[in-house]
């Protein structure tokens, strides 16, 4: 191994470091009770090193959004291993997501913290917001590749454009996700209590709601027949 590449290597690992101790002190003590120094304790370095790696805590925020991604990602990678129709990989999309969610509220508060910034001159100047745009970029690159995957096998209606029905069906699962996200740590949804409105099912119905729209009709007598 060269030095050059021993270097990379051990600036990888140093920044992973960081970012281990970011998610333990951020996600126990929340954004902005956290402090660059309470991380730089955790990770047993100086301030001074954190700053080499990261501008500020909002960048390193950032990083931890990334991280998240990157692991939903491959995650959804998955989904596309196996003989399935385009249909149930899409349904399969969204139970993922709501898994990730439920079980990494952490990292989902990252995300909506990365997609709350409207500072245009740290998402251009800042190489970890690229990259975690490259992320986002590719999460909904696979809703696309399902749709085409589906319209290709019959098994999703083709008069649609895949590219603007994976943004309604995104959008529309992120919401229904987010109700599901903020109920289950606290937040008072009154509307749902009043409605009795198991999110749960709410999640069921909209994705009946979507295989049922988009798909064929063979392919929608199949999705009612297996009971979905």
């Amino acid at each position: 191994m060269s030095t050059e590449d021993r270097k990379e290597r051990e600036k990888a690992q140093r920044s992973n470091q960081i970012i281990d101790a970011a998610e333990e002190v951020i996600f126990s003590k929340g954004l902005e009770q956290a402090t660059m120094t309470d991380i730089a304790e955790q990770a047993e370095l100086s301030k001074g090193t954190l700053y080499l790696y990261f501008k500020n805590k909002t960048e390193l925020y950032i990083a931890i959004a990334r991280r998240g991604s990157e692991i939903l990602n491959k995650r959804f990678a998955k989904v596309f291993a196996g003989d399935r129709t385009g249909l149930q990989i899409i349904q399969s999309l969204g139970d993922t997501y709501l898994d990730f969610v439920r079980k990494n509220p952490g990292y989902y508060r990252a995300f909506m913290y990365y997609e709350s910034l409207n500072d245009v001159e740290i998402l251009r100047k800042s190489e970890v917001a690229r990259s975690c745009e490259e992320n986002r970029k590719e999460s909904l690159s696979f809703m696309v590749r399902a749709l085409q995957i589906g319209m290709h096998d019959g098994s999703v209606d083709d008069s649609y454009d895949p590219r603007q029905l994976a943004i309604v069906i995104w959008s529309g699962t992120k919401g229904i996700t987010s109700m599901t996200y903020m109920k289950e740590v606290g937040y008072h949804y009154k509307v749902l209590d009043e409605m009795e409105v198991e999110t749960d099912r709410l999640f069921e119905a909209f994705i009946k709601l979507v295989g049922t729209g988009i798909a064929t009709e063979q392919a929608r007598n199949d999705f009612m027949t297996d009971g979905h």
